[in-house]
């Protein structure tokens, strides 16, 4: 069953629990409060009918009347009526007896002495009234024929040991239940239908928007992940807030499955240069052994040739393995052991090392003084030593190389600028990718590793680093770390030491 199909169900089932119950009660309290009033009329009646017996029976004896009050009424309650009145006492109004009652006077020993039958056939079937020892008892019972209206029955033990039995018809009251009955199935089974009605459409209604919501997730499921469900104004709150979020979540499904598709590329990507770069000295290694192998003895294999560059490929290789497991120690989810670290030394150290490795290089330094930065010593030094690197082996012979640092935006920079051709608009947005190498006009060698690994250590000290050409068309890259944080007690105009 659906949402609204249960909904709809539950409050027709409730809605006709409820009907059922007030109907039963006022049923109840209906067929009481008449049942009640019947037993009070024909218990009033009684004295009269009393009389009348008597009298048919022989046994009349007047009672004494007291007189009346000022008003003219009785003390009882009763109004005057004419003397020698029919029906009772005269001088005294009788209540008035109900309509087709059938009454009986009996002996002490239960035999019938006379009896007050209404118009046409029907009476009470007395046979089960029970006959009280004093007092009087009210019972209902069949008609006699079995098939007529019940009778309400009035059993009273008179104090001369007489047994009045009074009846009255229950026909008009067992018709009013019925009617009753009758008005309130009738009347219930239309306001079940009614309002069962008018909630299916407010339902329908009010849930279209989840309708909405399954179409979308049902074309979401078939593969269009662009789909987002639509919202309206005029909405509930609560239905806007389930397609806000359903979207929000359908938003970061869509920025996940991108992520994963980029970074599944990357990886390929990544898997295959790696590959590529492993290959390379692998094959020579390998050839190099044949050839050894093959021409051992011969004197036209020039052995010492051979050794050596086996040697420089396993270092290649050696080289490239240690810059792997360097990226993938720093992308582990880890902190690193940082401390305060002097960008400034930093850049001075690696220029002594670029100056060492190449003689012919102008190497520049400048820095305005300590450039302390939050970071691990190792791997800054690292990352500036890879970003010189990268300026001499992309940049022809001779060409200068400036570096400098600063501070900035709360971030210490290290800044590499040489004066090469440059970076084009592709080799400036891929120069961090991993095994990228740059176009031929900044030829080099080397497996693309050392600016991926500037790029991680940069963001595992939570800085950056980007890539540009500087305003004389050189390359420029800088590197950003975060600051130290300057303790509480710190005096802000203090020059730091130089």
């Amino acid at each position: 069953m659906s949402l609204r199909l249960r909904l709809v169900a539950a409050l027709v089932v409730l809605l006709a629990v409820g009907i059922a119950g007030y109907g039963a009660v006022t049923y109840r309290a209906f067929a009481d409060r008449e049942l009640a009033g019947l037993d009070t009329d024909i218990r009033s009646a009684i004295p009269a009918l009393a009389r009348q017996l008597d009298v048919a029976a022989g046994r009349h004896v007047d009672v004494p009347v007291p007189g009346p009050d000022a008003d003219g009424t009785r003390p009882d309650g009763e109004s005057p009526r004419p003397e020698g009145a029919p029906g009772g006492v005269a001088g005294i109004v009788q209540p008035d007896v109900p309509r087709g009652t059938y009454a009986e006077l009996r002996d002490p020993r239960g035999e019938v002495l006379v009896t007050r039958t209404p118009t046409g056939d029907d009476r009470p079937d007395l046979r089960d009234v029970p006959i009280p020892a004093a007092g009087f008892e009210i019972r209902t019972a069949p008609g006699a024929d079995g098939d007529g209206d019940r009778w309400r029955v009035v059993v009273e033990r008179r104090p001369d040991e007489t047994v009045l039995v009074a009846a009255a018809p229950m026909g008009a009251l067992d018709r009013a239940l019925r009617g009753l009955l009758l008005i309130e199935v009738v009347g219930g089974l239309g306001l079940v239908v009614l309002l069962g009605g008018g909630a299916w459409t407010i339902l329908r209604r009010g849930l279209r928007p989840l309708d909405r919501i399954a179409d979308t997730a049902a074309s979401i499921t078939a593969g269009s992940l662009d789909q987002r469900v639509p919202t309206a104004p005029g909405e509930p709150t609560e239905t806007r807030q389930v397609a806000t979020a359903i979207n929000g979540m359908l938003d970061d499904l869509s920025r996940a499955f991108a992520e994963r598709q980029a970074t599944e590329a990357k990886l390929r990507r990544f898997v295959a240069d790696a590959s590529h770069e492993l290959r390379t000295p692998l094959t020579s290694i390998q050839g190099y052994a044949e050839l050894f192998r093959i021409g051992a003895d011969s004197q036209h294999v020039d052995t010492p040739t051979i050794l050596r560059r086996v040697e420089e490929e396993a270092g290649r290789m050696r080289h490239l393995v240690e810059d792997l497991l360097t990226l993938a120690r720093l992308d582990e989810p880890r902190p690193l052991d940082v401390g305060p670290v002097d960008l400034s030394i930093i850049a001075a150290d690696a220029c002594s090392d670029a100056a060492a490795l190449d003689a012919s290089r102008e190497v520049t330094l400048d820095v305005p003084g300590p450039v302390v930065v939050t970071g691990q010593d190792p791997a800054l030094r690292q990352a500036a030593t890879n970003l010189l690197a990268n300026a001499l082996r992309h940049t022809p012979a001779g060409t200068p190389v400036e570096v400098a640092t600063a501070t900035r935006d709360g971030h210490g920079t290290l800044t590499v600028t040489d004066h090469g051709p440059g970076l084009s608009a592709e080799g400036a947005a891929r120069a961090f990718d991993r095994f990228w190498q740059a176009d031929a006009a900044r030829t080099g060698h080397g497996a693309g590793l050392g600016l991926s690994i500037v790029q991680a250590v940069a963001q595992a000290h939570g800085g950056h680093v980007t890539a540009g050409n500087a305003a004389h068309g050189g390359a420029t890259f800088t590197l950003a770390i975060p600051l130290v944080e300057p303790p509480d007690d710190a005096d802000p105009g203090a020059d730091p030491d130089v």
